[in-house]
């Protein structure tokens, strides 16, 4: 493993860079031990530059190390052992040649280098705008990602007043969301396979806590919902209708409920669930999914902070279903307030 040790005195080629209008001067030395390889560019009587850069490229005939800042140390297949040529230039847009220096018989390689260090200005070039480039996608994507994410709090969601349904009884009562019930120790944690149902799509339509799965044909794809521009409901609006159609009517919570339209669900052996549309001066306002329990039942745990209790009729407030909300614009489920 041998070692070089070769210095090359700088001579300008070109005027105009020096401090006092005299001449470049400076050292190029090069040390080479095994494959590692140490430049220093000592450039004396150069002016200060408030733009732009001196840049040296070095290279022994076959291979080019191009030098910023005066300084390399590292690997490099780079051999002086036979010296080298360096080049000096200023770079800004254009390279400009300045001052040149040469170690042994190596002078037609420092014409050479010019090119090289043209070649290595236009890789950066292309490495920055493609760093700009997607510096500028990932900026775009991080906004849409926030202007995506709306947390949605308790007290503003109350303020809101998002059940408007509430208006709609027939005998002037209200179904209360912040009511609070009283819990035994014998309550019923309400039908967890229900649940499941609805959250698995069996026979209907696909749900769930915080996002919404919804797809034609059978296929649930994952929706961001607040990606799509406001038109969640026009997106699913004929999987909605297909599914309003196609199974049985629930009269008695149409009946319930002014302004909304009800289907009952069945999967399994006598299980069920309903789907619904609550409308608002005649569009969309609210997707509803409820599960059969009764009013002394906690939801289930899948559920909680997602569903409130709505009676199955007038006349029956001891029993009826968990029922979950989701905006029919953004399709973001909404969160009760349960206190």
């Amino acid at each position: 493993m041998g070692y070089t040790k070769n210095i090359a005195v700088i001579k300008g080629i070109k005027d105009g860079f020096s401090v006092d209008g005299g001449a470049l001067s400076g050292l190029v030395k090069a040390e080479k031990y095994g494959a590692k390889l140490r430049v220093e560019v000592s450039l004396i009587n150069f002016a200060p530059l408030t733009e732009g850069k001196y840049v040296c490229a070095l290279s022994d005939g076959k291979t080019t190390l191009v030098v910023e800042d005066g300084e390399f140390e590292g690997e490099s297949a780079v051999n002086t052992e036979n010296g080298f040529a360096a080049l000096i230039c200023y770079v800004k847009g254009e390279v400009f040649p300045i001052a040149s220096a040469v170690c042994g018989n190596n002078h037609d390689i420092t014409l050479k280098l010019k090119g090289e260090i043209e070649k290595e200005e236009n890789l950066k070039a292309v490495q920055i705008a493609q760093d700009e480039r997607y510096a500028k996608r990932e900026s775009k994507q991080q906004k849409e990602e926030r202007a995506a994410t709306v947390i949605y709090e308790d007290e503003a969601i109350a303020e809101e007043n998002y059940y408007e349904y509430a208006e709609t009884f027939k005998d002037g009562g209200a179904v209360r969301t912040d009511k609070k019930e009283e819990k035994g120790g014998d309550t019923l944690r309400g039908d967890e396979a229900a649940f499941s149902a609805v959250k698995e799509g069996k026979n209907g339509v696909k749900s769930a806590e915080s996002a919404t799965y919804m797809g034609g044909n059978g296929n649930f794809d994952k929706i961001n919902p607040l990606s799509r521009g406001g038109i969640f409901y026009e997106r699913m609006k004929d999987e909605i209708d297909k599914i309003l159609s196609k199974y049985p009517k629930d009269t008695a919570l149409e009946a319930l409920i002014e302004d909304s339209k009800w289907v009952k669900i069945s999967y399994g052996e006598g299980g069920f669930y309903v789907f619904g549309v609550l409308y608002s001066g005649g569009k969309p306002k609210y997707i509803c999914y409820g599960v059969p329990t009764k009013q002394s039942a906690t939801p289930p745990k899948s559920m909680e902070e997602l569903a409130s209790f709505l009676p199955a009729s007038p006349e029956d407030t001891e029993s009826g279903y968990w029922v979950m909300y989701q905006d029919a614009e953004t399709g973001a489920s909404i969160k009760v307030n349960s206190t």
